[in-house]
C-alpha cells in the first residue's frame, strides 16, 4: 500500500478540476441571509485560521516549517505557527526586533534554555539566539519583528 501526498500545485489543480465540474446552486434564502448577517457583522480587522487551513511552508532547514497567521503592518509584527519534526535544529540566529515565543505541543531548547508545552519565551530587540533543538519534536507559536520574518 502506498501513502503517496499530492503537492500543492497537484492538490490546486484538482480542486479547480472539481469546482468546475458542479453546478453552481443558490442557498436557501435564510441561509444566505444568515451568511451576509455574519459577514456584516465581523469586523473588518478580525480573521481566523482554522487548524486545517494554510500552508506549511518548509525552510531551508531540515525538518523545520513555518505557517503564517496573521501580519500586522501597523505594529510591524508576523504571528507564525513553526514545527520541528523530532530532532530538527534551527542554526543561531540575531533578531532585529522582539520575539516571543509560545510552546503549543512539544518541547525545544533554545540555547541552553529547555522549553516544555505551555512554556514562554521572550528574545529582545538586538538579542542573538543560540540553536533551537527539538529532540521529540515541537510546535511554537511566534510573533516576530517583521524584519526577521521577511529574512526567514
Amino acid at each position: 500500500m502506498t501513502t503517496e501526498m499530492l503537492t500543492s500545485d497537484e492538490t490546486e489543480l484538482l480542486d479547480g478540476i472539481v469546482a468546475e465540474s458542479i453546478d453552481p446552486i443558490a442557498p436557501p434564502p435564510e441561509l444566505r441571509r444568515r451568511v451576509l448577517d455574519a459577514i456584516r457583522t465581523t469586523p473588518q480587522n478580525s480573521r481566523t485560521v482554522r487548524g486545517d487551513e494554510g500552508r506549511w511552508a518548509p525552510l531551508p532547514f531540515p525538518g523545520v516549517r513555518v505557517k503564517t497567521l496573521s501580519v500586522d503592518e501597523e505594529r510591524h509584527t508576523a504571528t507564525i505557527l513553526m514545527m520541528f519534526d523530532p530532532g530538527a535544529r534551527l542554526p543561531e540566529h540575531d533578531h532585529h526586533g522582539e520575539e516571543q515565543a509560545f510552546v503549543v505541543s512539544g518541547s525545544c531548547r533554545i540555547g541552553s534554555v529547555h522549553l516544555r508545552q505551555g512554556d514562554f519565551h521572550r528574545a529582545g530587540a538586538g538579542s542573538h539566539h543560540g540553536d533551537v533543538v527539538s529532540d521529540e519534536g515541537c510546535v511554537l507559536l511566534l510573533v516576530v519583528d517583521d524584519e526577521d520574518y521577511r529574512a526567514a
